[in-house]
């Protein structure tokens, strides 16, 4: 009877610690979600961010292997947060690793999940690659942007985004790319009846047709603009912190020939202090027109001290995001110690709420052991699976080899090897439906050496180490060392386009490099990169290619046709 009754409070007292625990856990997560609505509707209210302290322990609380009530979006709007405060605290560097912790943390598969938060993840990483002068990054982060938007169902964001990318193509000097942007948008506001923003898309195109002398086409957008935009008072004074439209205007009246009205803009330019680079060099231009040596020499020197000055705020920022990325290291020493305090105390909270559950493990253990015998029942699958496929890849070479050589008499050998890869075809889809999960696919090496072209196609940041200056490795074209280790992975992981091309068909070595990167799904600017030559020479070069290959002389259809040959 004593004995009973001992139990009986044993279980009592356990049960009450595992209730109080779970009530101030529950507390707790209230608290830190309530830490990021109110980051939210600070950063709304563009109020800055001065400390991390409060949204460091959030996203790290979030982040705890053992609180598996926390959900994906709870991660991401604490890191969107986070990132937000050390963007305010002009880290730049913490902010983007930030902000890719806050993009791993969404599980963009879900009903529910929170695409509105992802977007604008999206929309400040493209912010700071702006300021950082990095055009491909910042165009795929807007183009990212505006699919989330879209997913989010904010269809004003996703125009916004489209509109923001023009930075990102001037900066690749893509001028076409801007004028068809730009009417694209004009005309996805204008479906939605807002005239207004409709008329707001112009400045640059209006700046690219100015400085291509396209007068007639700048007068155009010009009038739209000045009339219909909103952006104008009575006296034509536009909204503050778009001055710069002064200068263009300015520059539109220089090349029409009307240098009065061009001082006129040139100087009303002068009363905005941030713009005063542009009104000097304007104001230059114009004397430059006229001959007029003294007012020349006076803003030249003007123009060279406010640029001057400019370049000299530019290096500071410069020196100002590679210190960021030594204070970073700092900072994640010092959370990694925060975090393993919690983690011992978490795991002591843990332990004690273990010793009332052994049923629990028990039943666990059960469930366990049949879960082994259905994992044994997948590896079989797999290894059917994969030798499957190695016999597929062995079979597609013989019959490479086969065709190369074929005689009348080897018809019959290469029907029979074509009835095999149809029945190994047939077997590899029955064992994929069998399969749950991922079937494995090609190495990892191969995977490597895709990111390691990738990267010599662009230009790289890197922090010197001994006078922690940031500096630019510049994009550069493959080493012969580089193609060979290459060429090895594709004839491993992919064996059938290996003896396709380099076999079955005759291709010159150019051609044979520009079939594989676009097979890879590498742009022409990185092949044109890569093979040290020009986008109009790949461009022929995968014409020559589709025609050898496919007998059609039309480089576009060239990636889907090699993409079809597995």
């Amino acid at each position: 009877m004593k004995r009973n009754l001992i139990i009986g409070i044993i279980a009592v007292a356990a049960c009450c610690a595992v209730a109080f625990g779970v009530h101030h856990e529950m507390r707790r997560t209230a608290q830190m979600r309530a830490a990021v609505d109110s980051a939210f509707v600070q950063n709304r209210n563009y109020v800055p961010f001065t400390s991390d302290s409060t949204l460091r322990e959030v996203a790290a609380y979030f982040d705890h292997p053992l609180h598996f009530w926390i959900t994906a979006n709870d991660r991401l709007r604490a890191h969107y947060a986070l990132g937000c405060v050390y963007r305010d605290l002009h880290d730049a560097p913490v902010a983007l690793l930030t902000w890719e912790d806050a993009i791993a943390a969404a599980d963009t598969t879900s009903a529910d999940c929170d695409f509105a938060t992802l977007f604008r993840v999206y929309g400040q990483m493209a912010s700071i690659y702006f300021r950082q002068s990095m055009p491909e990054k910042e165009l795929e982060a807007r183009n990212t942007l505006c699919h989330y938007a879209l997913l989010a169902g904010d269809t004003l964001n996703y125009i916004r985004g489209l509109l923001m990318r023009d930075d990102a193509f001037l900066a690749l000097r893509d001028t076409a790319a801007i004028y068809q942007n730009t009417a694209n948008v004009r005309r996805l506001y204008l479906q939605r009846g807002l005239k207004a923003e409709a008329s707001q898309v112009y400045p640059m195109a209006i700046r690219l047709a100015i400085d291509k002398q396209q007068f007639v086409r700048a007068d155009s957008m010009m009038q739209i603009f000045e009339q219909e935009s909103g952006l104008f008072d009575r006296q034509g004074n536009i909204a503050p912190t778009r001055e710069k439209y002064y200068y263009h205007k300015g520059m539109y009246y220089l090349g029409v020939g009307q240098p009065d009205s061009a001082e006129h803009w040139f100087r009303k330019l002068l009363r905005c202090e941030p713009a005063l680079t542009d009104a000097y060099r304007g104001l230059l231009s114009l004397y430059r027109q006229k001959s007029d040596a003294d007012s020349v020499f006076k803003y030249a020197r003007l123009y060279e001290d406010a640029l001057a000055r400019y370049l000299k705020r530019t290096h500071i920022q410069s020196v100002d995001l590679a210190k960021g990325m030594y204070d970073y290291s700092l900072q994640q020493q010092s959370a990694q110690l925060q975090r393993q305090k919690a983690h011992l105390l978490q795991i002591a909270m843990l332990l004690f709420v273990m010793s009332t559950g052994m049923g629990i493990v028990f039943t666990y253990m059960r469930y366990r052991g049949k879960k082994k015998v259905e994992e044994i029942k997948q590896r079989t699958l797999l290894e059917k699976y994969v030798q499957a496929k190695k016999e597929l890849q062995a079979t597609r070479k013989e019959i490479c080899l086969i065709k190369r050589t074929a005689s009348c008499e080897q018809q019959v050998l290469l029907k029979d090897k074509n009835d095999k890869i149809e029945t190994l075809k047939s077997l590899i889809k029955d064992l994929q439906k069998q399969i749950n999960g991922e079937v494995p696919e090609a190495g990892g090496r191969i995977i490597d050496l895709i990111r390691q072209f990738h990267e010599m196609a662009h230009p790289q940041f890197t922090t010197n180490k001994k006078t922690g200056e940031q500096e630019v490795l510049r994009a550069r074209a493959a080493k012969k060392s580089e193609w060979n280790e290459l060429s090895k992975a594709i004839k491993m992981n992919h064996s059938y386009l290996y003896y396709y091309l380099s076999i079955e068909h005759h291709l010159t070595s150019r051609e044979y490099q520009v079939c594989i990167l676009s097979y890879l799904n590498f742009e022409i600017v990185e092949m044109a990169t890569i093979l040290n030559t020009s986008k109009q020479i790949v461009t022929n070069t995968r014409a020559s290619a589709a025609r050898k290959l496919f007998g059609v002389d039309k480089a576009s259809i060239l990636t889907e046709k090699l993409k079809k040959l597995q």
